[in-house]
């Protein structure tokens, strides 16, 4: 397992290679179908109003000097979540918490549409404070995914996976689920990480992230801390 820490430069993870399974993740991405499970929540955007923000979450900032305003947008019928880019924020993240803290089990998944800015977003669970909480960050400039645990606004890599392939400008659906100690996520229904730790073993909100100069899209927001489907993974 590999653990780099990030200092204050959230998107520059320094990542080590290793060894490669003979099929590759995106070629099983390609061939495996996305399941859809039933959610004990789930928010999807059709019901609030657009150009305000949806009712329920709590907005944040990290290094960056003003926040900017997180609006319900529609596009061909649909309706999403949406973060609009700050050029002047490169260096800065911004969160959506979505307010209640789930007990015990925590399986929640969104779907992400990257479409300007630096393409890197994500799902957060077990939320204590923005400085605070576990995440499962896509980047798509760097066709990257990993896991993290941010401890004080210090994000530290505990395990990632690179060389995705994916379409930069389609949706793509994040799930993090985490059990005791035990966490796996999944991309397009695909587990691609497994990992154990115990930073945070309270109970903690869930919610999505993304990069300050970022503008995406988040949809079918889903929190299931009862049950989740079985792997559908590779070998590793």
């Amino acid at each position: 397992m590999k653990a780099d820490v990030c200092g204050y430069n959230p998107l520059a993870v320094p990542w080590v290679p290793r060894a490669r399974p003979a099929v590759s993740l995106s070629v099983a991405l390609t061939l495996a179908a996305s399941a859809a499970g039933q959610s004990a929540a789930s928010r999807t955007f059709e019901d609030d109003p657009p150009g305000r923000p949806p009712p329920g979450f709590t907005f944040h900032v990290v290094r960056r000097a003003s926040p900017v305003a997180w609006t319900v947008q529609r596009d061909a019928g649909n309706s999403f979540l949406a973060h609009p880019g700050d050029p002047g924020g490169r260096a800065g993240f911004a969160l959506a918490v979505l307010e209640g803290a789930p007990r015990g089990r925590v399986s929640v998944s969104v779907r992400i549409r990257m479409a300007a800015g630096t393409r890197s977003a994500g799902v957060v669970w077990k939320v204590q404070d923005p400085d605070n909480y576990y995440l499962a960050r896509l980047d798509l400039d760097r066709q990257d995914i990993g896991l993290y645990r941010v401890v004080k606004g210090n994000r530290v890599r505990i395990e990632g996976e690179d060389d995705l392939e994916l379409d930069r400008s389609a949706w793509h659906t994040l799930k993090a689920v985490q059990e005791s100690e035990n966490i796996r996520v999944y991309l397009g229904g695909i587990r691609v990480l497994r990992a154990r730790d115990r930073t945070f073993e309270d109970r903690g909100s869930v919610g999505v992230w993304c990069a300050a100069d970022a503008t995406v899209h988040f949809d079918d927001l889903r929190l299931d801390p009862r049950s989740g489907n079985a792997d559908s993974h590779r070998g590793r």
